[in-house]
């Protein structure tokens, strides 16, 4: 008998096995099944927070983002700045029109595009005089393609498109262009072409509508797509052409930017159609005188439609004051152009310009500055601009620099006599006065206009002795210390004047620098110089030696809702250069003009304002007329004005001093004479 239980074997055959590693792949499975599950259950949680997010609590932002990528934008010019007179009279403004606006439409039909165009050319009186005849001749193009095929040969066909379009372009004449296109031609496809080439944002159809034709359009909206009536504005000035070529123009929306600085302007946020100043202060002045452009949102509906919507509605440009009297202005041009029909008949072909500038002597402000021209037709133009754009010899009004040369480069001293009787230099005609003065002295010799005593002092500058026909050899340095010392005064050197560009006149060659043409330098009978030159070279010698620069800017300014002006910018004074130390030779300058208006040949222009001044004969062309120039100012001991003349090549007369006569008494008819 045993005292131990046995232990029961246990013994595991292949189902035993097979079922216990069943229970370990479930219990696997199951495991990895619960954590793809909680996987995929977190996975939705966050896809659906995130998405709950995107579409709740970033609606709008995203909202917005949509319209922004399915939208453009354009800008349009604002109202450009008005330029007024020193009186605040205007002169140049923004007049309103109606204009005719087609918004690009996406695919538009030419169903659509025939509706619009047929529509304009029975309700509007649509102007063709624009359309050039490049223009015309892709007009003909697109018309009748197959007449222009028909314009090239067989074997240059084979070339590519644009050699092709090139050879038919240079093959359609100006009569094939007027025999084969109508008047409805010209109108049809004027219009085609500006909304075929507007694929996004704008363009102006068609300007200037009455309200009628306005109106019908108006109406007539519904079914003329992209096509809205807008208010748009050109440029117009209140006296038409007087004075224009110095206030400048303004291209269109046709022309839009200048090539010469086209990069330039587009960097500054201008687009190819804007509007901009190309000449005289409407260029100058572009930075003042334009606004801010106005900025819309372009959008489409379901059907391509343009949605407009504004963005900002931009500012005006600043307006401009200046420094012209227009009172005066007008006064001085009537004068001019009397003048100019007085100087008909063959003894007066050569007088086709007469000039005239008014300059405070003491701050470079242009009061007046006056330019008539007579063209080949005989018709009168404004050329104020010439005034500072051509160039003349001036004559005697250039003593005053010659006698300052002598005093600042001590070749004479007050009261220097010399006798004035003819001169001969060997090969020469004579050289002298118009009559011979005898003993005189540098008052003298500006007052009664000596050309031997001014011949004495350009043979001292030129280190030269002169002897009775005999040859005068010179320094050539000469004419440089006298063009300096000229150029010191405002002579033959740029004034500074605020326009785009001045003329600087015509400089005799340095191949022709010999004792004879030194002698007529000296006399203002080689070298040329604008009538601005000439005020401010007066003006200098009135001041007692400061080279002001001339200007007509005085300030730019806004007005509020009150029509109250608020100045943002004045113009300063600008010394270009300062004499004044060699007071002595302005004392003696200033004497000898004064003399010339109590006893001289001046003396017509004096008047109760004590006037100082000096006239001037340039002979020019065969020597039958003359370019006759005055320079002068007054009152004599107290300047308040400077005024210059230029009559080109006029035979026998005295426009010079008549106009210089009237510019005196005009401006001191309403200035009064101010006591020093």
């Amino acid at each position: 008998m045993s005292f131990y239980k046995k232990k029961q074997i246990r013994f595991d055959g292949t189902k035993e096995f097979n079922s216990k590693i069943k229970n370990q792949t479930d219990n696997v499975i199951s495991r990895r099944f619960k954590i793809t599950i909680a996987c995929i259950v977190f996975i939705a949680i966050c896809l659906l927070a995130r998405l709950f997010y995107l579409q709740i609590e970033r609606q709008d932002y995203y909202t917005g983002k949509l319209a922004q990528y399915n939208s453009s934008t354009f800008t349009t010019d604002t109202f450009r700045g008005d330029i007024y007179d020193r009186d605040y009279k205007r002169l140049v403004y923004n007049k309103n029109i109606n204009t005719v606006t087609y918004y690009a439409v996406k695919g538009i039909q030419q169903e659509d595009i025939d509706i619009i165009i047929n529509f304009l050319i029975k309700n509007v009186d649509i102007d063709t005089k624009s359309v050039t005849l490049r223009e015309k001749k892709d007009f003909l193009i697109k018309k009748d393609p197959e007449f222009a095929k028909s314009l090239i040969k067989p074997s240059e066909l084979k070339n590519e498109d644009q050699v092709i379009y090139r050879l038919q372009l240079d093959r359609i004449s100006k009569d094939i262009v007027d025999e084969k296109l109508t008047k409805y031609d010209l109108k049809y496809y004027m219009l085609y072409f500006k909304i075929m080439n507007c694929q996004s944002g704008s363009v102006v159809l068609l300007d200037d509508l009455s309200i009628k034709e306005a109106s019908v359009i108006a109406e007539h909206s519904d079914i003329l797509k992209g096509i809205k009536i807008t208010n748009n504005w050109s440029r117009e000035y209140t006296y038409k052409n007087t004075f224009s070529s110095v206030l400048g123009k303004v291209t269109t929306k046709k022309q839009g930017l200048p090539l010469s600085s086209r990069d330039i302007l587009l960097a500054q946020d201008y687009n190819n159609d804007s509007r901009v100043g190309i000449s005289g202060l409407e260029a100058q002045y572009e930075s003042l005188l334009s606004g801010t452009s106005a900025k819309y949102s372009i959008s489409y509906d379901q059907e391509g439609l343009p949605i407009i919507q504004p963005i900002s509605s931009g500012t005006k440009g600043s307006n401009l004051r200046l420094t012209i009297d227009w009172e005066i202005q007008e006064v001085l041009s009537k004068a001019v152009e009397k003048e100019l029909k007085a100087h008909t008949g063959y003894a007066e072909r050569h007088n086709n310009n007469i000039f005239v500038v008014m300059m405070d002597p003491n701050n470079g402000e242009v009061i007046a500055m006056v330019g008539k021209q007579r063209l080949e037709s005989g018709e009168i133009i404004d050329f104020s601009a010439g005034a500072y754009l051509s160039a003349y010899e001036i004559g005697s009004t250039f003593k005053g620099a010659t006698v300052y040369t002598a005093f600042k480069r001590d070749l004479i001293q007050p009261n220097t006599y010399f006798i004035d009787e003819p001169w001969k230099i060997a090969g020469t005609n004579l050289k002298k006065s118009y009559k011979n003065m005898g003993r005189i002295n540098e008052i003298d010799a500006l007052a009664q206009s000596s050309n031997v005593y001014m011949f004495e002092i350009m043979t001292r500058l030129g280190e030269a002795k002169y002897v009775y026909n005999q040859p005068l050899k010179i320094n050539e340095q000469a004419f440089d210390l006298l063009r300096l010392d000229a150029g010191e005064l405002g002579l033959g050197v740029k004034t500074g004047l605020d326009v785009p560009y001045e003329s600087l006149g015509y400089r005799g060659p340095v191949t022709s620098r010999l004792g004879g043409n030194l002698l007529d330098a000296g006399i203002g009978q080689y070298d040329t110089y604008t009538t601005v030159q000439m005020a401010q070279y007066i003006s200098t010698l009135a001041n007692g030696g400061k080279r002001i620069q001339p200007h007509f800017f005085m300030e730019a300014f806004q007005e509020n809702e009150d029509n109250e002006k608020i100045t943002q910018l004045q113009y300063k004074i600008q010394v270009l250069d300062d004499v004044s130390q060699y007071n002595i030779a302005f004392e003696r300058v200033q004497k000898g003009f004064r003399e010339g208006c109590v006893r001289g040949l001046a003396k017509p222009t004096d008047g109760h304002y004590k006037a100082a001044g000096k006239t001037g004969t340039a002979e020019v062309y065969d020597k039958s007329v003359s370019n006759r120039s005055y320079i002068g100012y007054a009152p004599f001991d107290n300047p308040q004005i400077a005024v210059a003349v230029m009559c080109e090549a006029q035979n026998k007369n005295g426009s010079n001093q008549r106009l210089a006569k009237l510019a005196f008494d005009t401006y001191f008819e309403k200035y009064d004479v101010k006591s020093k």
